[in-house]
């Protein structure tokens, strides 16, 4: 883990997935290709929201969202870790190709609940996640 990564204690950590409805920043589009075109500097969430067209299906089909980790009251909280991020990390790994590009622009990277527990490897998976807020 950097020391970057280790600067924000859990209890600072963001969420990369946050529904809208716990959503502080706007990380980015859902591209048609299904990848996040990700934004920055951060964009407060009311900012980028205001620029969603809600009748064109759920909002989180169309931006990524970030907002406060919230642990135990998340589904995919393990009691230790967010199984999502962990889940997605491997999938992802398995999967694709060997990555050889750099790593994507990101607003809460420094903050990010994934990449202080997955570290580099959380970031290309990370690009490809629409969340379901059904």
């Amino acid at each position: 883990m950097t020391d970057a990564a280790r600067s924000a204690g859990p209890s600072e950590r963001m969420c990369p997935s946050t529904p809208a409805s716990n959503a502080t920043v706007f990380l980015g589009m859902i591209t048609p290709a299904g990848r996040v075109a990700y934004v920055t500097p951060a964009v407060p969430a009311e900012v980028g929201l205001a620029t969603v067209d809600d009748s064109a299906g759920p909002i989180e089909s169309q931006v990524r969202l970030a907002g406060p980790c919230v642990t135990s009251s998340c589904g995919f909280w393990t009691g230790s870790h967010c199984g999502l991020g962990a889940r997605m990390a491997a999938s992802y790994a398995e999967t694709a190709p060997p990555a050889e590009e750099s790593l994507p622009k990101c607003a809460i990277r420094r903050t990010c609940r994934w990449f202080a527990e997955q570290g580099p490897a959380a970031c290309p998976a990370c690009a490809h996640v629409v969340t379901d807020a059904r």
